[in-house]
């Protein structure tokens, strides 16, 4: 099982009198857990019912990586939850080793399979690039729901 520590944006007021300058950082929350049927958000358990939709828009900063001359602290991940009743919540997530989100592969697949998230964002998390790749791993999850 893996958990990702998440954090949640905060503006913080810098230059004179702080009003000149608004200034984004990210706040440590806690954790996330991804389970197949349920999502561990900082201790509280959502049910994958709950949610209408999760996606994952940035997945690809991981301790380490450098960009441009800068190394990172690989918590510029993003993570989108969609509650039933349209609310949306966005935590940035950190990862410690490049494709670290794909060993949860298996809890991607069944919100796949739940409806939850949609299939060109699971393939690029997986790095399925290639057309056949992409029509075989297709072909597997028609097969295992049988």
């Amino acid at each position: 099982m893996n958990t990702f520590k998440i954090y949640e944006y905060k503006e913080k007021a810098s230059g004179l009198f702080g009003f000149l300058k608004r200034k984004a950082h990210k706040v440590p929350l806690g954790e996330i857990v991804f389970h197949n049927d349920k999502v561990l958000l900082v201790g509280k358990e959502i049910p994958l019912d709950e949610l209408r939709k999760i996606n994952f828009p940035l997945f690809q900063d991981y301790r380490g990586r450098n960009d441009e001359g800068k190394v990172s602290d690989g918590n510029n991940n993003v993570v989108e939850l969609y509650w039933s009743n349209s609310v949306k919540e966005v935590y940035c997530f950190a990862l410690e080793k490049r494709y670290q989100l794909r060993d949860v592969k298996q809890q991607l697949i069944a919100y796949y399979k739940a409806g939850k998230l949609n299939f060109e964002n699971l393939i690029q998390i997986l790095g399925l690039e290639d057309y056949n790749a992409v029509q075989n791993f297709k072909n597997s999850l028609s097969i295992e729901s049988y």
